[in-house]
C-alpha cells in the first residue's frame, strides 16, 4: 500500500509550509498550486530519515531539479513527528512534465532505495492558493508559519468564499500589519487554511488592538464587525492551529528557472 501511495511522489517530493508566494501583477494569472507531502518516520528513526533525506535532496540538486522543495516541522501543535515537504507553486498542466523528469532521472528509484525504508506513513495533497485575497510579503527571512486549518461545514463553501473576501478586503483597507495567505486543500478531507508568517517568536506577540477591534473601527460599528465575524465562524465545524518552522538544512535552495 505504501508503494501505491508513493507513486504520486513523482508529482512532487516535498511539502508544507513557507508559502514562498510572491504576489504577481494583477493582469498575470499566477501559478497557484502548492504540492505538499507529509511524512512520518518510523519511531526512533528520525536521525536516519533526516540523513537519508538530505542525501536524496542532493541527488535531486545534482539532477537539476527545477523545484525548490522546502521542509517544515511543527513547533507548536500536535503531530510533532511529522515532516512537511512543500513546493509552491505549480499548475496542473505542468505536473506531467515534472513526472517525466523524475522518471527520466530515476528520482523515485533513488528515493525507494535510500529513504522509503525509514518512513512509516505518507500523506499527499495539493493546496490551491487564493492570491486575490492574500497579502503575502515579497521580502524573505520568515522562519515560522502559523497555520489555522478550518473544517468547512457541508454546503458552506459559497458563504466561506464571500465572507473570506470581505474580511481580506477589510484587512487590506485598514492596513492590518500582518501578512497572510489563504489556501484550499485538495485531497483527503479537504478544508481551508490561513497562513501567517513570522521571523521569530517575538513577532507572535498579539497586537494591542485585536483584529475584531480594528475591524469594528474600520466598519465604524462594533455590531457590524461582530456580525461579520459570527457569519465567518458559523461556516466551520472546528479549527486547528499549528506553527511550523522552516528546516533549512533539509530544504532545497531556489533554482534558476
Amino acid at each position: 500500500m505504501k508503494n501505491s501511495i508513493l507513486k504520486g511522489l513523482g508529482l512532487s517530493l516535498a511539502i508544507l509550509l513557507s508559502l514562498t508566494l510572491t504576489l504577481q501583477a494583477a493582469e498575470v494569472k499566477p501559478d497557484a498550486l502548492a504540492d505538499v507531502w507529509v511524512m512520518t518516520p518510523n519511531a526512533g528513526q528520525e536521525a536516519q530519515f533526516e540523513a537519508a533525506f538530505k542525501k536524496h535532496v542532493q541527488f535531486r540538486i545534482d539532477k537539476a531539479d527545477s523545484r525548490d522543495w522546502k521542509v517544515y516541522r511543527p513547533a507548536i501543535g500536535t503531530g510533532m513527528d511529522r515532516y512537511i515537504v512543500r513546493y509552491c507553486c505549480t499548475k496542473w498542466k505542468d505536473v506531467d512534465a515534472y513526472q517525466k523528469w523524475q522518471a527520466d532521472n530515476k528520482i523515485l528509484e533513488n528515493w525507494y532505495a535510500n529513504v522509503d525504508q525509514y518512513v512509516a506513513r505518507y500523506e499527499h495533497f495539493y493546496s490551491r492558493i487564493d492570491f486575490a485575497n492574500s497579502h503575502w510579503p515579497e521580502e524573505e527571512g520568515y522562519r515560522y508559519f502559523a497555520v489555522t486549518d478550518y473544517r468547512v461545514k457541508m454546503g458552506q463553501w459559497k458563504e466561506v468564499t464571500a465572507v473570506k473576501k470581505q474580511l481580506s478586503d477589510s484587512a487590506k483597507a485598514m492596513k492590518w500589519p500582518y501578512s497572510w495567505a489563504w489556501g484550499q486543500k485538495i485531497g483527503g478531507k479537504g478544508g481551508l487554511s490561513l497562513v501567517i508568517p513570522y521571523r521569530n517568536y517575538a513577532e507572535m506577540t498579539p497586537p494591542e488592538q485585536t483584529f475584531a477591534q480594528a475591524l469594528a473601527k474600520h466598519m465604524k460599528s462594533e455590531e457590524k464587525a461582530e456580525e461579520l465575524l459570527e457569519d465567518w465562524s458559523d461556516n466551520f465545524k472546528s479549527t486547528t492551529y499549528t506553527v511550523y518552522r522552516l528546516v533549512d538544512e533539509m530544504s532545497m535552495q531556489s533554482n534558476a528557472k
